[in-house]
């Protein structure tokens, strides 16, 4: 489902950059691309139709691939409870052309779900057994790039929920039940040798099932982890609008493929009333892109050195979960969020290029449809109105 996608969009960019004659100048730390002037003979300028296909391509294909399933396609699930994973795009914590060595960095995300949601309408809340999930990530991770062609990460979550249910008849009515812990750790390898100034990259790795996904109250829909180990593949391109470097683009595309399951025990048997038996539970895959434009040309503002703001839209879709532990009637959907977002850049040692970088952006959803229908007394699934989203990163 990506792989086609991701590449085309790395050989439409290699045709537009294989005409390019280019010369570079110097440009600030934290500047997102090089400034690239073309030389009057240049081939691009005479056929600028590559360059408009690039950009074109970059920014549509991981759209059109995460909007596929809206149509004619079973609408999916997800084992976050609000599809944590959709952090993983947008933004702009990807490699730059400057950097080198090390990168540490601090995630907060955050995402309070309190509206029920059946099909593409808000229902009420009523039908399901579920009334409110609040979810806060803490992140901590560490890149490190070998040279320009490769580069691995590793993000270590650790994940704080809150789910508040009607436990009747088998519970006293509505309660509370909350799960802190390490969710599942990602490690991701990194290969951006593609082009000079490391514009296109893909990226690979495997999550690991090492959060909890026993933990008393949650269902396995709801726990911190999946319980599964997942393949990701993704890849991500950055472009020019205007020749001045002022105006930029960038799309970014992640798939999660599961394929190793954990089983577990239902602790109380809430969800069916058969406490203690082991059940499976296989999460469905999800599609994540992010497509959107950012003005980099605002520099020494407010005693920073840049501030970068952004705007994007991000689409996402996971297929719905299956196995004896799942509920495949009301899990899963497919989402489209508009997100404006902002980063502001402090340069503390430009020589040895040490930059401490602060992102923040909010994610609103402008579309969503979520898969639904009556199972044991319970319809729809809880959506978060907003989801919000912090990086701080250092490198050195």
């Amino acid at each position: 489902m990506f792989a086609p996608g991701l590449i085309f969009t790395l050989i439409a960019s290699l045709r537009a950059r294989r005409h390019t004659a280019a010369s570079r100048r110097p440009h600030p730390i934290g500047a997102t691309m090089s400034t690239v002037i073309m030389s009057p003979s240049s081939s691009a300028r005479r056929r600028p139709n590559g360059r408009v296909a690039a950009a074109l391509s970059a920014i549509l294909v991981p759209s059109v691939l995460a909007m596929v399933p809206l149509f004619g396609i079973t609408t999916a699930a997800l084992a976050c409870a609000c599809g944590c994973s959709v952090f993983d795009v947008g933004g702009l914590d990807t490699p730059q052309e400057q950097d080198h060595g090390g990168r540490v960095f601090f995630e907060f995300w955050t995402g309070d779900q309190t509206h029920n949601w059946v099909g593409s309408s808000k229902a009420a809340g009523g039908l399901n057994s579920d009334s409110k999930i609040n979810t806060e990530w803490y992140n901590v991770g560490f890149q490190y790039s070998f040279n320009r062609d490769w580069g691995v990460m590793v993000r270590i979550p650790t994940v704080n929920r809150a789910l508040t249910t009607d436990t009747a008849p088998i519970g006293p009515g509505s309660e509370t039940f909350r799960s802190t812990d390490i969710g599942d750790i990602e490690i991701m390898g990194m290969y951006t040798g593609f082009f000079p100034d490391m514009s296109t990259g893909v990226v690979f790795g495997v999550k690991l099932p090492s959060g909890t996904y026993n933990a008393p109250g949650l269902d396995r829909d709801t726990q911190i982890g999946s319980g599964s180990t997942d393949l990701l593949l993704g890849g991500f391109h950055r472009g020019m609008i205007t020749g001045d470097n002022a105006w930029q683009y960038f799309a970014q595309a992640m798939w999660r493929q599961p394929f190793l399951y954990q089983d577990a025990a239902d602790p109380q048997g809430l969800f069916d009333g058969n406490a203690g038996v082991v059940e499976s539970y296989h999460p469905g895959l999800q599609v994540d892109g992010a497509a959107g434009i950012l003005y980099n040309n605002w520099y020494h503002v407010l005693g920073f050195d840049k501030i970068t703001p952004l705007g994007q839209v991000i689409i996402s879709h996971r297929d719905h979960d299956t196995g004896t532990g799942s509920d495949p009637l009301n899990s899963g959907f497919d989402r489209v969020m508009l997100s404006p977002g902002i980063e502001f850049t402090k340069v503390l040692d430009e020589a040895n290029n040490r930059v401490l970088k602060t992102y923040f952006d909010i994610e609103v959803p402008v579309y969503y449809r979520a898969n639904a229908a009556n199972n044991n007394g319970t319809e729809g699934q809880l959506v978060a109105p907003y989801l919000i989203k912090v990086v701080t990163s250092y490198n050195f």
